[in-house]
């Protein structure tokens, strides 16, 4: 260590003024950060050498500092002052780890002859290395993070986020640290991880990130620990931070691609844009690339798409050396359900690598899977952009495709390894898709393809995908859907026909023969059917199909050929009313008692029919449409979340269509479904109802008025399911209160209005009436409240504080939520304070659209007069006082029984005039807003005690008056009010 030099104590002296002004400089620009922490190095050096021996002068230095930093610990996030402070912190932390290194490697560096130390002891270079290490800096490094884990602790949010920014910015500057003061700062940054704020969280999983060392990133427990907080943590700045910042050797790359399901889109584009690019791909293995790049092409987030993308045309196609052929044979082309998308993104995004690509006629007889799925991925796009120039330079003739089909052919009949066939069935399929792009200008070309076809179908082994393709090919070189129907007949006429004879065998391989013969005949009909529009008449060649084929195999006693024919059954019915309304009995049978793919079929097969004709159509043959209904309700509850799935989607298509008479109530069948926790694990169903909800209560004002006829009852069934979702953190469904806020806004008239002025081009006006089946959501839950349990009182508040009225909203509507909320509080339904508050909350609005200063001001006695107010007054003229049950001990009174309630048949009208004024009566003028006055300042308590006592009060001022009317003295009165 060099020798210190005797500076002037003036320094240590100066300190007081010296640091903060770099300080207070460091916080009026974003530059510059280094050279303050120049500066504060050059002044830690200053004091170390005005000090001697008792280190004072750096105590000096390290006091001061800590004492300027104390002054941003408790400053909130993102305070621009405090983050460039921390950000001077991280600088100095890192500029004094720099400097000293350089003047180890300058010594390091000098020779031998210029240290005056004599060899003696062998451990000598190793104890000089570590005396060289142990300067003021790292010494104040040390201290730093030992002052800081201390705020790990602190109480205060801010303080323990602040302590955490500031390690996790200067942790990778610490150089060589204590193993105590290490194993210390990675106990405490785990703790951390678990801390209930989500940006010291962040900040903590950055900090450990950083301390991952060699032998620890492939399992140990601060890999461990991070891994978890990735793929559990709730927080999606949490997990992404983790993304990014964690080790990604082989062990952890399977955690990683995970995140290529997170929730959040910004984590998903972050995996492709920033942390995939860097690895190579060739580390995954086939099934995690497909993976990765079905996920990513397949995302509904357009960024993410373009993401995933960028990361296969930038990155891998370097790791592959710029060879479309080489990254093409990474994949899985035969077996990929991605692969073709995955291609036409490519193209789309990068229109230069289809372009330059050439076919030489070599090639084409000498085709492997790979160069077969790039010849016609590149037709498809050259053909979806209708680029005539590149389709006429790429495509061969047709006399040309039919020899290639042919030879292609003819090596897959005589290659006998099993392993390799299915790579020639893939490039024949290829070639087929290949030929659908075909125009077949030529007549001889066309002939040939038509014999080719026919001949190729009745390949015995001919797989189904190529079938259909066949089908499409012949369906092009038909004149019309006559005559591909009359091609298509024969061609089942031929497989019958042409079955091969089955000799010296047992009788089972006979029957099986015969089934393969007749599965392969139902799935020729079904894709003639598919391909088919004209009306099904008993005179025309299909209808005999139907006969010979399709009503034996729905007859049959094999189930696998009763699927085929319900399928093909159920195509015939979608071509012809009748035969749908004489079958429909045909298909619930096969819900009700067929099992497994026959049930899914049947059900998909009445749902298909129900949305072409509607319910009312078919419920000639079942009775009522209810029971239909019915049949479907059943299938909703199914066990099997594929059925379950069909069933929801089916319904949602029936009632976007207004296929279904009474829509109400089968929505609110749909809305308690995809809020209960029973569907929590159905993402197929989750997903299609996550569309559904906004799609059907956007189209068009009736739909939506639908939607807020069933809210109130459908939160109140949810409200009983979902009671346990605030505690139970297994279920990771929603809350009663997010589904109520969830069915409010699908309910809003305002957003209809917007997405109808987005896509019309024009801005529209609420009109009253469309606010007022919205506010009337509020009413019936004021309702509701009196005859509900205590945990749906309060969603059912909360749920009118979430409506948003306006001046549309029509005034004897907000007069009518007012009687109700003030009968609520009269009457003590509400026992919680945040039920009494918000109570308080939604008086208050009212209040303040009916443009009344306070509650006194309202005058009960002139709304009697008008009619839309009776059903309301009525309303709370019958409820039964003893019904009301507040479940609390807090002495809030019940309702009063009404007088004059025995008036005789004769004076009916008088008696309801009176009930309504003994009501208006009970309503008193002090309304439940006092609760929330002064919230902000006085003990909630104490303001629960002095309303207790001013309850108590009014009651007994009451009962004492009433007893002087009566002449009576009965001092139970006054001991019942008190108790």
């Amino acid at each position: 260590m060099p020798a210190r030099k005797n500076t002037s104590p003036d320094v240590i002296a100066s300190l007081r003024s010296v640091v903060p002004g770099v300080f207070d400089a460091a916080q009026r620009s974003g530059t510059g950060h280094r050279k303050h922490a120049v500066a504060l190095y050059k002044l830690q050096l200053q004091c170390h050498d005005a000090d001697t021996e008792s280190l004072t002068g750096e105590d000096a230095f390290n006091k001061e500092f800590i004492r300027n930093l104390n002054k941003i610990l408790g400053i909130k996030k993102r305070e621009p002052s405090a983050e460039k402070v921390v950000k001077l912190v991280a600088t100095f932390v890192q500029v004094s780890y720099e400097k000293d290194m350089h003047a180890h490697a300058k010594r390091k560096a000098k020779p031998d002859g210029d240290n005056d130390t004599d060899d003696v002891f062998g451990d000598r270079d190793g104890e000089n290395e570590d005396a060289d290490m142990d300067t003021a800096s790292s010494r104040f490094a040390e201290l730093l993070i030992k002052y800081l884990l201390q705020g790990f602790q602190a109480k205060e949010k801010q303080i323990r986020m602040r302590c955490c920014q500031i390690v996790a910015m200067s942790v990778t500057s610490l150089g060589e640290i204590d193993e105590e003061l290490y194993f210390d700062l990675v106990k405490r940054l785990t703790e951390r991880i678990r801390d209930k704020e989500a940006a010291i969280r962040v900040h903590a999983a950055i900090a450990l990130s950083k301390l991952q060392s060699g032998e620890d990133s492939d399992g140990g427990e601060v890999t461990e620990a991070l891994l978890g907080l990735m793929q559990s943590d709730p927080s999606a700045e949490v997990r992404r931070a983790v993304l990014l910042n964690i080790a990604k050797p082989p062990g952890t790359l399977p955690y990683v691609l995970e995140r290529a399901r997170d929730v959040d889109a910004t984590n998903r584009k972050c995996l492709f844009l920033k942390v995939m690019p860097p690895i190579d791909y060739h580390l995954l293995s086939i099934e995690d690339r497909e993976r990765l790049l079905a996920a990513g092409v397949n995302d509904r987030d357009p960024n993410v798409k373009r993401a995933c993308v960028r990361m296969i045309g930038e990155s891998w196609l370097t790791f592959a050396n710029q060879n479309l052929l080489e990254l093409t044979s990474s994949l899985d082309v035969v077996d990929s359900p991605a692969a073709s998308k995955v291609m036409q993104a490519l193209f789309a995004a990068y229109p230069e690598i289809p372009e330059n690509l050439q076919f030489d006629q070599e090639l084409w007889g000498a085709l492997t899977p790979e160069m077969a799925f790039i010849i016609r991925s590149t037709l498809e796009f050259f053909c979806e952009r209708k680029d005539a120039d590149n389709m006429d330079k790429h495509l061969p003739e047709a006399m040309q495709l039919a020899r290639l089909l042919e030879l292609f052919g003819a090596r897959l009949e005589t290659e006998q390894d099993d392993e390799l066939r299915p790579d020639f069935e893939f490039v024949i399929h290829q070639l087929l898709l290949i030929a659908k792009m075909s125009d077949f200008p030529d007549e001889l070309g066309r002939r040939e393809m038509l014999t080719l076809m026919r001949k190729m179908i009745l390949v015995p082994e001919i797989p189904e995908n190529n079938i259909e393709a066949i089908a499409d090919i012949i369906r092009k070189l038909s004149v019309n859907e006559q005559d591909f129907i009359r091609i298509m007949v024969e061609v089942v006429s031929d497989v019958r026909e042409l079955a091969p004879a089955v000799t010296n065998t047992s009788p089972e391989d006979v029957r099986l023969e015969a089934l393969l013969v007749s599965i392969k005949s139902l799935i020729i009909i079904k894709y003639i059917l598919q391909r088919s529009f004209d009306t099904l008449s008993e005179g025309s060649s299909m209808y005999g199909l139907l006969t010979e084929c399709v009503v034996p195999a729905v007859q049959s006693s094999e189930t696998v050929l009763q699927e085929y024919g319900i399928e093909c059954l159920a195509l015939c019915c979608l071509l012809d009313k009748g035969l749908a309304v004489d079958n429909v009995m045909l298909f619930v049978q096969a819900v009700k008692q067929g099992g497994g793919e026959l049930h899914a079929k049947g059900l998909a097969a009445l749902l298909d029919i129900a949305f072409m004709y509607g319910i009312a159509d078919l419920a000639a043959s079942l009775g009522e449409p209810k029971d239909f209904v019915e049949l479907l309700y059943a299938e909703l509850e199914s066990s099997d979340a594929r059925v379950q799935a069909m069933a929801g989607e089916g319904i949602a298509r029936l009632l976007y269509a207004h296929r279904i008479p009474e829509p109400a109530d089968v929505l609110e069948e749909l809305l308690v479904l995809y809020f209960h926790p029973s569907t929590s694990g159905n993402d197929a169903l989750r997903q299609c109802l996550t569309y559904f909800f906004p799609a059907y209560s956007y189209m068009s004002s009736e739909n939506q008025a639908v939607m807020q006829q069933v809210a109130v009852s459908s939160v109140c069934r949810l409200a009983g399911v979902l009671k346990q979702q605030n505690t139970d953190a297994q279920t990771g469904g929603a809350t009663h209160g997010q589904a109520a806020q969830q069915i409010v806004t699908w309910s809003d008239p305002r957003i209809f209005d917007a997405i109808a002025a987005m896509n019309t081009g024009s801005s529209s006006l609420r009109s009253s009436a469309r606010m007022g089946s919205y506010t009337q959501i509020a009413i019936d839950a004021l309702k509701r409240i009196f005859s509900e349990s205590p945990a749906t009182r309060k969603v059912l508040i909360q749920m009118g504080n979430k409506l948003s009225l306006d001046e549309n909203t029509p005034h004897i509507q907000l007069q009518q939520m007012l009687v109700l909320a003030r009968s609520v509080a009269q009457q003590g339904v509400f026992s919680d304070m945040i039920s009494r508050n918000a109570l308080a909350r939604f008086e208050a609005t009212l209040l303040k659209h009916l443009e009344v200063e306070s509650v006194e001001d309202v005058n009960l006695e002139s709304w009697l007069e008008e009619p839309e107010m009776a059903p309301v007054f009525e309303f709370i003229s019958s409820l039964d006082g003893d019904a009301v049950d507040a479940s609390s001990d807090d002495g809030i009174g019940s309702v009063s029984e009404d007088e004059g309630a025995s008036a005789s048949d004769s004076e009916h009208d008088a008696a309801g005039k009176h009930s309504q004024v003994s009501v208006l009566s009970n309503l008193n003028v002090r309304s439940a807003i006092p609760i929330a006055a002064n919230a902000g300042t006085r003990n909630p308590l104490k303001r629960g005690r002095e309303k207790h006592i001013e309850e108590l009060t009014r009651e007994i001022d009451e009962l004492l008056e009433s007893d002087d009317d009566d002449g009576d003295d009965d001092p139970n009165s006054y001991m019942s009010a008190e108790d």
